[in-house]
């Protein structure tokens, strides 16, 4: 896409990197881990997608290889943290989401929405 970022002088992140990252993404949010997503409508989902990986694009092409590297470990290391210390913490298995009603109530106390 382009040699250089736009805010500092290094290497912006490539056209395939982002493909790349778009492809995990899809196999991993559909494939992997569709159990726990099952409850939001699949146009939503695909919106997200879209949506996380076109702001990790720009974050790339604006701030380089490094910040866009960067925002995906952090990305994954709340995503650890979530599912190996949070999730077990309220008593619900962070590999398997169950009991499944329990974790359905967490999301939604997360996302600051009242049942």
């Amino acid at each position: 896409m382009f040699e250089r970022s736009i805010f500092f002088p290094v290497m912006a992140v490539s056209f395939v990197e982002i493909l790349v990252v778009f492809a995990i993404a899809s196999i991993a949010y559909f494939l992997a881990f569709n159990n726990f997503e099952k409850h939001v409508p699949m146009q939503r989902r695909i919106t997200k997608l879209l949506i996380v990986v076109g702001i990790l694009a720009i974050i790339g092409i604006l701030f380089g290889r490094v910040a866009f590297w960067g925002v995906i470990t952090l990305m994954t290391m709340g995503q650890v943290y979530l599912h190996s210390w949070y999730f077990p913490k309220h008593g619900i298995n962070g590999l398997t989401a169950e009991p499944y009603d329990q974790y359905l109530l967490i999301i939604e106390k997360m996302k600051g929405n009242k049942r």
